[in-house]
């Protein structure tokens, strides 16, 4: 890992997956988006249980637009495993927790979730 200095994202987990929020950061604005891909038989045996993600069957995917004159340029989408930085065109991002209750899956509420991630400009 880099000695970057990283801006707390303000992810709201108690707002569900998926979720979406703009960010100005420097001299643009990004879009984030963020959602849960979890396997249907995970759903089933555990709706109430918590995924610390990655995991079999389930993981977080991050996509991220920069907005511009010509409309928006996707920068990242990915996969998302804890402690990794991922460059994206002039920022950095990482995730250090990433707790997903089941009942956050297309639901509002605060039931444990618990995302954590960061972005810096490189």
């Amino acid at each position: 890992m880099t000695s970057l200095s990283f801006l707390e994202l303000p992810i709201d987990p108690a707002e569900g997956f998926p979720q979406a929020f703009r960010l100005a950061l420097g001299e643009h604005t990004y879009q984030f988006r963020l959602y849960a891909n979890v396997a249907e038989e995970i759903i089933d045996g555990a709706p109430g249980g918590v995924l610390d993600l990655p995991t079999a069957g389930a993981f977080l995917v991050l996509s991220v637009d920069r907005e511009g004159p010509a409309g928006l340029v996707t920068i990242l989408r990915r996969k998302l495993v804890p402690g990794v930085e991922y460059p994206a065109a002039e920022l950095v991002l990482t995730f250090r927790t990433m707790l997903l209750d089941l009942r956050n899956l297309n639901g509002i509420g605060s039931f444990g979730s618990e995302i954590v991630g960061g972005v810096s400009l490189r």
